[in-house]
């Protein structure tokens, strides 16, 4: 599972071997105890990076394979297909992705994305971020 922090500094994507069931039981035991209230929705995300990146063939050739090794069913339940490839300009690319927004509803700017993908796919997505952490624009 992917997971992508936001705070009022900037974000973080990092990859998270716990189930987002876990994490959710954690966060809504936190938020009962402290008394603060949370909010969870279904929502996507986009990550702006440079067009150059060597990862992003790498990236588009892993969601192929994926889709291609399903069956009809697995595809309509794929995790892969909540992401999307989107050539922006001749410099930049959207990797739009599907997830859950967890967070405080007094800080809507600030929370935590999280997605699942196919392993493979999530290894991507976490090397294209760590070679364009300079250049990465992130929006909800």
């Amino acid at each position: 599972m992917l997971k992508i922090t936001y705070t009022s500094t900037g974000a973080t994507l990092e990859h998270s071997y716990e189930s987002l069931e876990s994490i959710l039981r954690r966060r809504v035991l936190l938020s009962l105890r402290v008394g603060e209230p949370l909010g969870l929705e279904p929502i996507a995300v986009s990550l702006l990076v440079g067009h150059s990146l060597p990862a992003l063939k790498a990236l588009a050739g892993a969601i192929a394979s994926s889709s291609r090794a399903m069956t009809h069913q697995e595809s309509a339940q794929n995790p892969t297909q909540a992401l999307a490839l989107i050539q922006k300009s001749a410099a930049q690319v959207e990797m739009r992705l599907q997830g859950y927004w967890l967070a405080q509803q007094e800080k809507p700017g600030e929370g935590i994305f999280f997605a699942t993908f196919d392993p493979t796919v999530e290894g991507h997505l976490v090397k294209i971020w760590q070679e364009s952490q300079q250049d990465v624009s992130c929006c909800l």
